[in-house]
């Protein structure tokens, strides 16, 4: 069997269910990471699994396999080192990679996956959302300075905010 980790991340608790999820996952995303108990780093990435597990609720599955209780998997895959993710489509290892760099993990889901959907994250979370400002709206010329970091990177084609995600944020958001 395989049980859920607080909503949405499974961890997996035999080779059978794993082979299982994986056989019925189909055309879906699997995110998988190796584990330990003992790992630290793997216990601070896990709050950010738990996000993706919610944000990607259509498009992915998220797996937990602790190396100590499954070393057959973990050999299967080659893992030597905590934490360990591999993306596997279609019984297919896309990628795989070491470490609990939260952004690698983020953008390795993205590229994958696409963006994330907004309409499965939980509406309770508190979170900040930064509505796209110009930096100048020339009357003469439809096109507006763009910046980052403080210093122009050149004119953007686009006149409407609303319509262009590409204007400056002056202040950058923690992330939750």
């Amino acid at each position: 069997m395989a049980r859920e980790q607080g909503k949405k991340v499974i961890v997996i608790e035999s080779k059978e269910t794993f082979d299982k999820i994986i056989d019925e996952a189909g055309n879906r995303h699997v995110l998988v990471e190796f584990y330990a108990t003992w790992c630290g780093p793997c216990a601070i990435i896990g709050p950010r699994l738990e996000q993706l597990a919610e944000e990607y609720a259509d498009r992915l599955l998220i797996l937990k396999i602790d190396v100590d209780d499954h070393e057959d998997i973990a050999i299967e895959y080659e893992v030597t080192s905590m934490p360990t993710f591999l993306i596997i489509k279609n019984k297919v290892k896309l990628a795989q990679f070491v470490g609990s760099n939260s952004e690698k993990v983020e953008s390795t889901v993205e590229k994958y996956c696409g963006k994330p959907d907004n309409t499965n994250i939980n509406t309770n979370t508190t979170t900040a959302t930064a509505k796209p400002t110009p930096v100048a709206t020339p009357k003469a010329n439809p096109t507006r300075e763009l910046k980052e970091n403080g210093k122009s990177v050149g004119p953007s084609k686009s006149v409407s905010p609303e319509s262009s995600p590409t204007a400056t944020i002056e202040k950058k958001l923690p992330r939750p």
